[in-house]
């Protein structure tokens, strides 16, 4: 029987290697040997901030009157950025983007979200995000009721974080399960800040020993729609049953 030309190309074709799977082109924003393309922000006396076994660490400091921050140099507008974290005890932290910088007179540094890492073994709201503006801080998106969510995060362990921020769309993702899908546009542009929170000079001095560590920090600036993730929860507008905690 007589082979057809068009049949033996499909047989070649078959016969080579698959190509790569396109990888996205992430830039790391930590190179886990120092502080290059980062500052440490912050009212004096700072909290302790430093670089130890390739991950950016931090501990509490009794009386540092505000929070301290990991920040980068750079600002970001949208962008999809993933990290790992490591909390050890009940550290009170977060992952702030689109950050801006507060008059003088203001009672922390920066203002901007927060994706929350929550120190509480009961709540468990790490992945919620909310406005962190200082003494003051209004939830805009928490975790009540979804216990798919609340059952990411453990402590004592490295836990991933994916945050896609594109336009008001504001994504978060903790050990690859969804948790928080907000619309929001109060900040757009901004630098990227780790928290280190402020510590009373009458605090136990116990918790000084708590870390909080990260490592494997790494963007995508372009070409975000191809390698977004899809997501199953809804899209939400901030939760306005919450309200400004403390109160002024």
């Amino acid at each position: 029987m007589k082979t057809t030309f068009p049949f033996v190309l499909v047989l070649l074709l078959a016969s080579l290697p698959a190509p790569a799977a396109e990888s996205a082109p992430w830039r790391p924003l930590f190179n886990g040997r120092d502080l290059a393309g980062w500052k440490i922000v912050g009212a004096a006396p700072k909290a302790a901030a430093y670089v130890a076994d390739g991950a950016l660490t931090g501990h509490m400091v009794r009386g540092t009157p505000e929070h301290t921050f990991f920040c980068t140099e750079e600002s970001f507008g949208d962008f999809i950025l993933e990290l790992e974290c490591f909390q050890t005890g009940g550290f009170n932290t977060g992952i702030l983007f689109r950050c801006v910088e507060t008059p003088a007179n203001a009672s922390v540094r920066l203002h901007g979200y927060q994706v929350k890492i929550d120190p509480s073994p009961t709540r468990r709201w790490t992945g919620g995000i909310f406005d962190d503006y200082g003494r003051n801080w209004l939830w805009l998106r928490t975790l009540d009721g979804d216990d798919r969510a609340r059952g990411a995060y453990r402590f004592n362990e490295w836990a991933r974080f994916r945050i896609e921020a594109v336009g008001r769309s504001l994504k978060v993702w903790v050990n690859g399960v969804p948790t928080a899908h907000l619309l929001h546009d109060k900040y757009t542009r901004g630098p990227i800040a780790l928290k280190i929170h402020s510590f009373p000079a009458k605090g136990d001095a116990a918790q000084e020993q708590n870390l909080i560590r990260f490592r494997n920090v790494r963007i995508l600036t372009a070409d975000l729609a191809r390698h977004a993730l899809p997501m199953d929860l809804p899209a939400r507008e901030a939760d306005p049953t919450q309200k400004i905690l403390p109160k002024p």
